[in-house]
């Protein structure tokens, strides 16, 4: 590869993973996880996109196909109540319960992996890939906005539970994609959703958040993130390359912008093949509706539910401060601060994040009532 292919691929690894909030897409490099122990990797290996359920396409208002993964609630063949593992043993859920999933930017419902894993059994399950993002199509670019992305979850809602209380549980852009819903239908908030977990999210004011650096020279870096995206999805070819190569340094990257703790090698791998599968012309259409991003008016609905806002301590993309604020605006819902947590604490720290979600679960349970 050329000099300048290098070093188109290595820019283009560096601001796609601190646009992604992962990994830009880069292959961890065999070298470093060399360096690692083999044993503890194999360890604690997790067959990551293992865990399938019923597939669907569904198609949004502009044509678009979403890819729809529904794990049905089987009551004669209920698993035990995950909750039993955090110490918890709580009533069987309602019939009708559905729980939503929409994950973060660059990466696919496969993000959820733990918290599919752990959660199974407590209500039908529905996970979607985000439009452009996985299995889903690619989207014309002028319908990537955060409120498009709240119109594809309001349809696949209506098509995939369209009666029953719901859970809606978003990571990162897909919190915003909650936000917008509320914005866009606010009378299903206190009706139909009962509850809304919001992970490692912001409502707005993300243009203010330096990167790479604090400070002026971060947020230099910030400006020019936008144009250098840019720039990079106009040679595909040249950083597809690049990204599929990897290199120490991307796996740097991705340790520092994805993890605020060591986790084990596997986990770094999973994030980047997740996000190696996001193509660069994507990363550069979505990248700059964050700085545009503004959701504040748009939390009122949330007082109406039960509602819990996880974030790390050690999140570069999404501050803690943006989920206090959140909290401030929404008088009643939980904070939970996960100590040594970067941006992916659902798959970093899953048990504290996956302990929460069942915890706002469980209140929204019980506000139904006992007949219900």
């Amino acid at each position: 590869m050329s000099k300048a292919g290098r070093t188109a691929g290595l820019i283009g690894a560096a601001v796609g993973v601190l646009a992604a909030g992962a990994a830009a897409g880069v292959a961890v490099e065999r070298q470093v996880i060399g360096r690692r122990s083999g044993q503890r990797a194999q360890l604690e290996a997790e067959p990551f996109g293992s865990l399938r359920g019923t597939p669907h396409v569904f198609t949004a208002d502009d044509g678009v196909e979403l890819y729809v993964e529904v794990d049905e609630l089987k009551r004669s063949r209920r698993p035990e109540p995950p909750k039993r593992r955090f110490g918890r043993k709580l009533p069987l859920p309602p019939e009708d319960l559905t729980v939503v999933f929409a994950h973060g930017y660059g990466l696919n419902m496969d993000a959820w992996h733990f918290e599919r894993r752990d959660l199974a059994g407590i209500g039908t399950m529905v996970f979607y890939d985000q439009r452009s993002h996985g299995r889903s199509g690619r989207s014309p670019k002028d319908h990537v906005t955060i409120d498009q992305l709240g119109q594809d979850l309001y349809g696949i809602l209506e098509e995939y539970a369209p009666t029953g209380p719901l859970i809606l549980i978003g990571h990162s852009m897909g919190g915003m994609t909650i936000m917008a819903l509320a914005e866009q239908h606010p009378e299903l908030f206190g009706d139909r959703v009962i509850g809304v977990g919001l992970c490692s999210t912001s409502a707005g004011r993300l243009d203010q958040v330096p990167i790479v650096f604090p400070g002026r020279v971060g947020m230099l870096a910030r400006a020019l993130a936008t144009p250098t995206v840019a720039a990079l999805a106009r040679i595909p070819d040249v950083v597809e390359r690049s990204r599929k190569a990897g290199t120490d340094i991307s796996y740097l990257l991705t340790r520092k912008y994805s993890f605020g703790s060591e986790v084990p090698p596997a986990f770094t791998e999973f994030v980047n093949e997740m996000i190696a599968a996001t193509p660069i012309e994507v990363i550069a259409e979505f990248y700059p509706i964050f700085s545009l991003h503004d959701k504040y008016d748009a939390l009122e609905p949330l007082q109406k539910v039960e509602c819990v806002v996880i974030g790390g301590d050690k999140d570069h993309l999404t501050p803690f401060e943006h989920a206090e604020e959140i909290v401030r605006r929404v008088p009643g819902a939980e904070l939970v601060e996960v100590k040594n947590c970067g941006h992916l604490g659902l798959i970093e720290h899953h048990r504290e994040f996956t302990a929460a979600l069942l915890g706002m679960i469980e209140r929204a349970e019980q506000s139904l009532g006992p007949n219900t």
